[in-house]
Protein backbone atom coordinates (compact mmCIF):
# COMPACT_ATOMS: atom_id res chain seq x y z
CA UNK A 1 0.00 0.00 0.00
CA UNK A 2 1.10 3.68 -0.80
CA UNK A 3 1.68 6.34 1.79
CA UNK A 4 -0.33 9.19 0.36
CA UNK A 5 3.37 11.06 0.07
CA UNK A 6 4.03 8.84 -2.59
CA UNK A 7 0.77 9.20 -4.85
CA UNK A 8 1.60 11.36 -8.52
CA UNK A 9 0.49 14.48 -7.37
CA UNK A 10 -0.79 16.35 -3.50
CA UNK A 11 -4.33 15.85 -2.88
CA UNK A 12 -5.27 19.66 -3.44
CA UNK A 13 -4.26 19.44 -7.46
CA UNK A 14 -6.67 16.36 -7.40
CA UNK A 15 -9.71 17.60 -5.85
CA UNK A 16 -8.80 21.17 -8.31
CA UNK A 17 -9.17 18.75 -10.82
CA UNK A 18 -12.19 17.29 -9.63
CA UNK A 19 -14.01 20.35 -9.66
CA UNK A 20 -12.93 21.27 -12.45
CA UNK A 21 -14.42 18.37 -14.47
CA UNK A 22 -17.96 18.46 -11.62
CA UNK A 23 -18.46 22.19 -12.35
CA UNK A 24 -18.48 21.89 -16.41
CA UNK A 25 -21.09 18.97 -15.71
CA UNK A 26 -23.00 21.09 -13.28
CA UNK A 27 -23.15 24.10 -15.39
CA UNK A 28 -25.50 23.05 -18.24
CA UNK A 29 -27.92 22.43 -15.47
CA UNK A 30 -27.12 25.83 -14.26
CA UNK A 31 -27.41 27.32 -17.84
CA UNK A 32 -31.30 25.96 -18.20
CA UNK A 33 -32.22 28.21 -14.97
CA UNK A 34 -30.86 31.34 -15.98
CA UNK A 35 -31.47 34.20 -18.17
CA UNK A 36 -28.32 35.90 -17.92
CA UNK A 37 -26.53 32.76 -19.77
CA UNK A 38 -25.74 32.13 -23.45
CA UNK A 39 -26.92 29.50 -25.79
CA UNK A 40 -23.08 28.01 -25.27
CA UNK A 41 -22.22 27.47 -21.48
CA UNK A 42 -18.48 28.74 -20.34
CA UNK A 43 -15.90 26.23 -20.78
CA UNK A 44 -14.21 25.68 -17.39
CA UNK A 45 -10.48 26.01 -18.29
CA UNK A 46 -8.87 25.64 -14.74
CA UNK A 47 -9.47 25.78 -10.83
CA UNK A 48 -6.83 26.94 -8.86
CA UNK A 49 -7.16 25.89 -5.18
CA UNK A 50 -4.79 26.44 -2.28
CA UNK A 51 -2.96 24.28 0.21
CA UNK A 52 -5.46 24.78 2.52
CA UNK A 53 -8.26 24.05 0.13
CA UNK A 54 -10.50 27.00 1.72
CA UNK A 55 -11.84 28.44 -1.19
CA UNK A 56 -11.62 27.68 -4.97
CA UNK A 57 -11.09 30.07 -7.82
CA UNK A 58 -12.78 29.06 -10.95
CA UNK A 59 -11.34 29.78 -14.27
CA UNK A 60 -14.25 30.46 -17.21
CA UNK A 61 -14.02 31.04 -21.15
CA UNK A 62 -16.45 32.11 -23.05
CA UNK A 63 -16.66 30.39 -26.92
CA UNK A 64 -18.22 33.93 -28.33
CA UNK A 65 -15.78 35.84 -26.81
CA UNK A 66 -14.91 38.49 -23.93
CA UNK A 67 -18.39 40.80 -24.90
CA UNK A 68 -20.18 39.01 -21.61
CA UNK A 69 -17.70 37.91 -19.67
CA UNK A 70 -18.89 40.72 -16.87
CA UNK A 71 -22.25 39.63 -16.98
CA UNK A 72 -21.58 35.70 -17.34
CA UNK A 73 -18.91 36.07 -14.21
CA UNK A 74 -21.72 37.92 -12.07
CA UNK A 75 -24.66 35.22 -12.94
CA UNK A 76 -21.97 32.47 -11.82
CA UNK A 77 -21.28 33.69 -8.81
CA UNK A 78 -25.04 34.69 -8.14
CA UNK A 79 -25.17 30.97 -8.58
CA UNK A 80 -21.91 30.03 -6.87
CA UNK A 81 -23.63 28.67 -3.79
CA UNK A 82 -26.10 26.64 -5.97
CA UNK A 83 -22.97 24.99 -7.50
CA UNK A 84 -21.86 24.42 -4.62
CA UNK A 85 -25.06 22.42 -3.33
CA UNK A 86 -24.86 20.46 -6.54
CA UNK A 87 -21.33 19.22 -6.23
CA UNK A 88 -22.05 18.76 -2.26
CA UNK A 89 -24.80 15.75 -4.03
CA UNK A 90 -22.57 14.44 -6.37
CA UNK A 91 -19.18 14.69 -4.89
CA UNK A 92 -17.22 12.37 -1.69
CA UNK A 93 -15.83 15.55 -0.30
CA UNK A 94 -16.02 16.29 3.36
CA UNK A 95 -16.63 20.44 2.49
CA UNK A 96 -16.53 22.22 -1.05
CA UNK A 97 -14.96 25.25 -1.16
CA UNK A 98 -16.47 28.81 -1.89
CA UNK A 99 -16.17 29.25 -5.01
CA UNK A 100 -15.15 32.63 -6.67
CA UNK A 101 -15.30 32.86 -10.83
CA UNK A 102 -12.57 34.67 -12.59
CA UNK A 103 -13.12 35.23 -16.77
CA UNK A 104 -9.90 33.34 -18.40
CA UNK A 105 -8.78 35.81 -21.03
CA UNK A 106 -5.61 33.76 -21.97
CA UNK A 107 -7.66 32.30 -25.19
CA UNK A 108 -8.47 35.78 -26.68
CA UNK A 109 -5.27 36.89 -26.59
CA UNK A 110 -4.03 34.06 -28.37
CA UNK A 111 -6.69 34.51 -31.08
CA UNK A 112 -6.24 38.37 -30.98
CA UNK A 113 -2.35 37.20 -31.70
CA UNK A 114 -3.47 34.65 -34.44
CA UNK A 115 -5.39 37.13 -36.28
CA UNK A 116 -2.67 39.99 -36.29
CA UNK A 117 -0.44 36.98 -37.69
CA UNK A 118 -3.05 36.40 -40.11
CA UNK A 119 -2.83 39.93 -41.30
CA UNK A 120 0.80 40.62 -41.55
CA UNK A 121 2.25 41.42 -45.02
CA UNK A 122 4.48 38.03 -46.65
CA UNK A 123 8.09 37.92 -45.95
CA UNK A 124 10.24 39.07 -48.46
CA UNK A 125 12.21 36.20 -50.62
CA UNK A 126 15.83 35.54 -49.00
CA UNK A 127 18.33 36.93 -51.43
CA UNK A 128 21.47 35.12 -52.06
Amino acid sequence: MLHSAHRPYPRGARVAHLLREEIAAVLPRLHGMSSGLSPLPPSITMVDLPTDMRSATVYFSLMDGPDRADTMREVLQDHAGEIRQMLGKRLALRRIPPLHFVYDARFDRGAEMAELLAHLPPAPEDLP
